[in-house]
């Protein structure tokens, strides 16, 4: 990906984040997917739940116990700023880079674009 491509998607990536943050009333588009996906990628959980109450996210991720078994852990994850946490969960990786892409396509914030 070349550098102006990889600005861009990043920049609209920061912008649409701040936008989905921020209330629009009668707005019939539901960010809770988006925010989601950032999260289950950074982190790699199975789920994640919100508790915007506590200012905390659940993760749900599997562990390999010392028995060579996995199980399903949930972890807090504590924020001030749900923006500026989703911000954090952004990766600067080629791979990362076209998951944002596609994701910012899905919401229309760019067109489509070759990698």
């Amino acid at each position: 990906m070349n550098r102006s491509l990889k600005h861009t998607v990043l920049t609209e990536l920061h912008n649409l984040i701040d936008y989905s943050c921020e209330s629009h009333p009668g707005q019939p588009v539901d960010f809770t997917s988006l925010h989601k996906a950032l999260i289950k990628k950074y982190f790699q959980a199975e789920a994640v739940h919100f508790e915007p109450e506590n200012q905390v996210v659940i993760l749900e991720v599997m562990v390999d116990s010392a028995l060579k078994e996995t199980a399903r852990v949930q972890v807090p994850v504590d924020y001030r700023r749900f923006n500026e946490f989703l911000k954090s969960c952004i990766e600067d990786t080629h791979s990362s880079l076209r998951f944002y892409k596609n994701m910012l396509t899905y919401y229309h914030v760019i067109q489509p674009l070759s990698a």
